[in-house]
């Protein structure tokens, strides 16, 4: 089933990368502006509601099998589910980021890059460029 994107109140929207490559990325630039990917986003209970009906469903429970991470510490009953990343611009922000503009991944993290083969396997490439859009 097709969850709407809106249940996640993206700001950048990327297209044309593997699923979840972006935990892969420690440094990218979109644009003028280079960012660090800090951390993986945990999603609130906001994101279990349909937004048109306003009705809580299971839409989710499929991402949560396989994306949910212990909480602080491996406390596993604080676990939380994670979709998307936090951004942070590395050295302020020199210009604007667009639609279209091209997303490069400069540097990746090993340990996540790691993670994300042994969940996916080496059949897939990771890429460097991508296109942006906004949520």
């Amino acid at each position: 089933r097709r969850v709407d994107m809106r249940r996640f109140r993206p700001n950048i929207v990327v297209t044309g990368t593997l699923p979840w490559e972006e935990d892969t990325w420690k440094r990218i630039r979109i644009g003028p502006v280079e960012l660090q990917v800090w951390q993986r986003c945990a999603r609130c209970l906001m994101t279990t509601f349909d937004r048109d009906t306003l009705r809580r469903d299971g839409a989710l429970d499929v991402l949560r099998s396989f994306r949910e991470r212990p909480g602080p510490g491996g406390n596993a009953s604080t676990s939380v589910s994670n979709f998307g990343m936090h951004l942070v611009p590395v050295a302020g922000c020199p210009g604007d980021i667009s639609v279209g503009d091209t997303l490069e991944v400069l540097e990746r993290d090993p340990a996540r890059e790691q993670e994300w083969l042994a969940k996916f396997g080496p059949r897939w490439k990771l890429s460097l460029r991508f296109a942006v859009s906004f949520g």
